[in-house]
This record gives C-alpha cells, sequence and structure tokens, in this order.
C-alpha cells in the first residue's frame, strides 16, 4: 500500500535554517528555488556566468551565484541541472565545496546510479562525506555526514519535497 504524506506530516523547519542551493534553473530548478523561496527558505540559485537563465532567476527575487560560490554557502545542495551536464558540474564546482553537515540532493538519481557521479564515501565517526538523497528510490543511496536525526530528516525531506511541489510548476527554460 502506498504511504501518502500530506503537510500536517512535515516540517520545512529544518530546511528554513539551511542555506540551500540549487544548482540549475530550469522547469525543476524554477519550481524548486521559487517554492522554496515562497517557504521562507534561504535560498540561492547556482548557474554558470553565461546562462540565459540567470536574468530570468535575478527577476524572481532570488539571489544568483555561481555555482561554486552556491556550493560553498549552502548547508543543502540540491542538482535539478541536465543529466548530461551534472558530472563535470560536480566534480568542478560541487565536490571541492562538500564538507561535513552539508547535504546533497538530486531529483534524479541517474548520475549516482550508473557511477557517473561519485561523492565522498561514508566514514564511521568522522561525518565527512554528505547525505546524499535521489528521489528515485531505486536509484538512492547515503553517505555520511548526516547529522540530523533520522525522524527529523525525513520529516524535513518530506516537507521540502511538499514545499518543492506547490505553485511553480511552469518551466522556466534552460540552465
Amino acid at each position: 500500500m502506498a504511504i501518502i504524506y500530506t503537510d500536517k506530516d512535515a516540517t520545512l523547519d529544518l530546511v528554513r535554517g539551511r542555506k540551500v542551493a540549487i544548482v540549475g534553473y530550469g522547469s525543476q530548478g524554477h519550481a524548486h528555488a521559487l517554492n522554496l523561496k515562497d517557504s521562507g527558505v534561504d535560498v540561492r540559485v547556482g548557474l554558470p556566468e553565461a546562462s540565459k537563465s540567470r536574468q530570468k532567476a535575478q527577476a524572481a527575487g532570488l539571489s544568483v551565484l555561481t555555482v561554486a560560490e552556491a556550493a560553498r554557502e549552502a548547508d543543502l545542495i540540491m542538482v535539478l541541472a541536465p543529466d548530461e551536464k551534472q558530472k563535470k558540474i560536480y566534480e568542478e564546482e560541487i565536490a571541492p565545496h562538500l564538507t561535513a553537515g552539508k547535504a546533497l540532493f538530486f531529483a534524479h538519481g541517474f548520475n549516482i546510479h550508473y557511477g557517473q557521479i561519485k561523492p565522498p564515501p561514508e566514514r564511521p565517526g568522522e561525518g565527512a562525506g554528505p547525505l546524499l538523497r535521489a528521489r528515485d528510490r531505486r536509484h538512492a543511496r547515503r553517505g555520511a555526514g548526516d547529522h540530523v536525526p533520522r525522524g527529523d530528516r525525513d520529516r524535513s525531506l518530506r516537507g521540502a519535497d511538499g514545499a518543492l511541489r506547490r505553485d511553480h510548476l511552469a518551466g522556466a527554460g534552460g540552465v
């Protein structure tokens, strides 16, 4: 039987207390960033300097940085760039900034599942790797660095998912 979560099952409190980076501003990044902003979350969008989407995100009132700057500042990093660009973005701009306590999310786990992106391994006792989560559970994998108690983390992530799916569903165009 499917489990259905509603707003009463979730809280954004744990997400609101953190800095969130949305990498990409296409149809998914646009929706995620605007819904998080509307929910009171401290969100920034990471985009290449030459991206045509920078002006769109700025016009929507979002803080726009390079991907490296956004990854460096953020506690939670949501990768929503096209699958074929994720490996390079991850290796060059995100991985150098994955430090203890940060969490890394993917809306789709293609690159994780097929080994294109290899987050730091779990190091018990150190908490040096990021929590890694992909929405598609067939492709999900977790690393270390998860300092939020499991129940709170799961409630928070369900809350974040709820916030991400509410209002801003129309696409905004490429990365």
